[in-house]
């Protein structure tokens, strides 16, 4: 996945690229960057740079990348709110959602964990607390009818016991 900006600072183009694969890297002016995870499970991004005063940021949430520029998200137009101020609670159910998920289903399980904490993040960033406790709700309640699911099938085909 390769996203490119070019940024006017102060009447000087500047070139700042995002590139994901086997490890995200900021490209900026040529001049390449490695960026890290701030999670184990999906991809959360807020690398920071600083041209002649002005603060930009990539931030990448999943395959949602986006350029911050003084405040502003290019591409949504939105107020950039840092990563770091998600909930530590939204951390917590994407852990417990991802790992909980794999134990349960393996890798199904581990799947809707994964699908789900991209909405952990969403309703975490813009703090709707009710919302993120919600859909962890939802996402507990779908790997549970589907741990009843496969049990339910194992017994009915005789594979358990």
């Amino acid at each position: 996945m390769k996203k490119v900006w070019d940024v006017n600072v102060n009447g000087v183009m500047h070139t700042v690229e995002y590139r994901a694969g086997f490890g995200a890297k900021v490209i900026i002016n040529g001049k390449v960057y490695k960026a890290k995870t701030q999670n184990w499970f999906i991809n959360m991004i807020d690398y920071p740079i600083v041209i002649d005063g002005a603060e930009i940021r990539v931030v990448a949430i999943g395959n949602k990348v986006d350029l911050a520029v003084n405040g502003r998200y290019l591409g949504s137009g939105e107020q950039y709110v840092p990563l770091n101020k998600m909930p530590v609670m939204a951390n917590v159910f994407i852990g417990i959602s991802c790992i909980g998920g794999f134990l349960l289903t393996k890798w199904l399980g581990f799947l809707i964990g994964v699908l789900f904490s991209f909405l952990y993040a969403k309703f975490g960033l813009q703090g709707k607390n009710g919302a993120l406790i919600g859909s962890f709700v939802a996402c507990i309640a779908i790997q549970l009818v589907l741990v009843f699911a496969v049990a339910t099938l194992l017994v009915a085909t005789g594979y358990y016991g």
